[in-house]
């Protein structure tokens, strides 16, 4: 049994606490977060050990193996550095850092401490993933026609955007997701989920450019990422200032494959050019966490097993493509 604790107290922590919990591989020990009262009825709630407003008593604390950073975007890498030199194991939720320059100090780090470091990439860890992967890949092999590309959707409207709107109009500060400062945005805050996967299927590209309409802080609001590979395309919509209804798509020959939600990817059809349609997927996790803490549980105890060194290698490897594809994309709408 791995003792957790968890740094953050939001909501995205709490699930992660219960399909920590339903593994059976956690224990959930300690809670930190900097209001006293919140980490107190936060660590009740999820019936934890300890609650504390130092983050040290958490990080020193000899029982603890895995430490959850939840915490705004641009205190993960402090945080994370703080964790691995106290010798935790860390799972940081996506995106893991600001910068590539931040991935590759880390990780050396954790390297040097005898320490993992995961990103909580969760929609690419469920077992639906593996299974849409495969057909994917088994489907272009068998593809008579040139690949041409794909298109991937996801906007996801904030319930924070009235509050940043409110908020630059009364030049007050704004909302930790709509703040560069915290390094927020729609890119940082959703491109994570598309990025992997087109990384994942497709590999690096060959140029990337982001479009973007943004705030007068210069926070990307809505925009399209276009990713240019040899002789395909990959174009992203993402936005935290729009709801889209539009799926993501594949397409191979004369037929699409449509996820319904690439965070999740729990609904996913093969639809023929005539129309027909086939359920590929259609599984729903009692925890959209689950499977990935599972994974990570596995690696974390088997961590001198052969296979599991790979695994754990792929993942990382998958990571870093990430975050570089990421920066190259700030950096081409210069965002900050």
């Amino acid at each position: 049994m791995l003792n957790l604790g968890t740094i953050g107290t939001s909501w995205i922590t709490e699930q992660l606490i219960d399909g920590a919990r339903l593994t059976q591989q956690f224990h959930i020990k300690g809670i930190y977060s900097r209001d006293a009262a919140k980490g107190k009825q936060f660590a009740s709630k999820v019936k934890a050990d300890y609650y504390t407003d130092s983050i040290y008593n958490l990080l020193y604390d000899p029982e603890i193996d895995v430490v959850y950073i939840a915490s705004p975007n641009s205190m993960h890498f402090e945080q994370a550095v703080q964790a691995i030199k106290a010798g935790k194991h860390i799972i940081v939720e996506k995106p893991m850092f600001a910068s590539v320059s931040q991935w590759h100090e880390a990780h050396k780090l954790a390297q040097e401490h005898g320490v993992l470091v995961f990103e909580a990439a969760l929609h690419y860890q469920n077992r639906n993933y593996k299974r849409f992967r495969q057909l994917v890949m088994n489907k272009r092999n068998e593809m008579e026609q040139p690949f041409l590309g794909a298109n991937f959707n996801i906007g996801q409207y904030s319930s924070r955007y009235m509050a940043f709107l409110d908020a630059v109009e009364h030049d007050q500060t704004v909302p930790n997701i709509f703040n560069p400062t915290f390094a927020g945005g729609s890119i940082m805050d959703m491109g994570v989920y598309p990025l992997y996967v087109a990384m994942d299927l497709f590999g690096l590209p060959e140029s990337v450019r982001y479009h973007t309409i943004t705030g007068e802080n210069h926070v990307d609001l809505f925009g399209t990422i276009i990713l240019s590979y040899d002789n395909h395309l990959v174009s992203i919509f993402v936005s935290k200032g729009v709801h889209s209804v539009m799926p993501s798509e594949i397409y191979l020959d004369d037929e699409t494959v449509v996820i319904k939600d690439i965070t999740r990817m729990n609904d996913i059809q093969l639809v023929s050019r005539a129309g027909d349609e086939v359920q590929i997927i259609d599984y729903q996790p009692a925890n959209p966490m689950y499977d990935e803490m599972l994974n990570f549980a596995e690696v974390i105890n088997k961590k001198d097993d052969m296979h599991q060194k790979i695994k754990y290698e792929s993942w990382k490897q998958l990571s870093l493509q990430v975050a570089q594809v990421m920066e190259m994309l700030r950096k081409s709408a210069n965002l900050i």
